[in-house]
């Protein structure tokens, strides 16, 4: 049996979780001094209201032991396992888990083990993992997921609005001058991922033009590929995810098939309250399974 592995920057709808029986690798979250383990002891909505109080958590990786228990467990069990991680130069947990994968691949060299670098965060890990699911339920052999992973995280796309310089500012992207100055002009900074790197591409002035501006980069990058599954991820604003989903509809068609999620709590913090972004393919799959 293929079991799936993501860390808890993976965001999902809830229930997806348990009904195709996700093991979630949990990083640590330290607000006033105290950890906490993401979506174990805290959960993202009390991680953005401490934001809303003015409080930057701080984030580290997960934990050595808890991938050390969870990867024996699996062997113990008899199960291959793939464990889609987070962006290696976001966080130091894929290095580690794949150092440790080391171990047991000599433990038990029956076993199946794949630490893959997703280079993605949020909904983009949750949009690979999604069509993990269905190649596991179409018996696909471990070796053609693991090749047709690598082809994902090679054609995965990452746009983001942000709404509030000042949280740039406190994670010292930007300066105070430079945040002042942005939020008296209405400047929305519009990043992407490049090779699993947050990058500011664009400012733009004002909230609608910059979803436009987001949209004409979709439209761009997407190849034509619109009849797939499109991940919008926010951070803590639902309005403006819907805002998008309702754009994003007009511009590719009714049809068009969108999955809302909460941005969690590691990339909430660099992203800041209001954060929306689009992820999706920019290349059709000949195994994409439609949801």
């Amino acid at each position: 049996m293929i079991k799936l592995i993501v860390d808890s920057i993976c965001d999902l709808p809830e229930e997806m979780y348990d009904k195709y029986d996700i093991d979630i690798l949990p990083l640590r979250v330290m607000i006033n001094d105290k950890e906490y383990l993401d979506r174990v002891t805290i959960t993202i909505d009390q991680v953005y209201e401490e934001m809303r109080n003015g409080i930057l958590p701080k984030t580290s990786q997960v934990s050595p032991a808890a991938i050390y228990e969870t990867f024996d467990r699996h062997c113990e069990e008899g199960n291959d396992f793939i464990y889609l991680a987070f962006s290696s130069v976001l966080s130091g947990t894929c290095d580690l888990a794949k150092n440790i994968s080391k171990e047991f691949k000599e433990r038990y060299p029956e076993r199946k083990i794949e630490v893959i670098d997703t280079k993605a965060g949020a909904i983009g890990i949750g949009v690979i993992a999604m069509q993990v699911i269905k190649l596991i339920e179409n018996k696909e052999s471990f070796e053609n997921i693991i090749n047709y992973i690598y082809e994902m995280t090679n054609h995965i796309e990452h746009v983001f609005i942000l709404e509030d310089l000042n949280w740039l500012m406190k994670g010292g992207r930007i300066n105070k001058v430079q945040a002042a100055l942005g939020t008296m002009l209405d400047l929305k900074p519009m990043l992407d991922v490049n090779n699993g790197y947050l990058e500011v591409i664009k400012k733009v002035r004002g909230k609608k033009k910059s979803i436009n501006t987001l949209l004409d980069i979709v439209e761009e990058r997407i190849n034509g590929f619109t009849d797939q599954v499109i991940g919008i991820g926010h951070a803590d604003d639902e309005e403006a995810a819907e805002a998008v989903v309702k754009a994003i509809k007009e511009r590719f068609g009714e049809d068009t098939k969108c999955v809302i999620t909460k941005i969690g709590c590691v990339l909430g913090t660099h992203l800041g309250i209001g954060g929306v972004g689009v992820i999706f393919f920019n290349k059709k799959f000949d195994f994409y399974n439609q949801w």
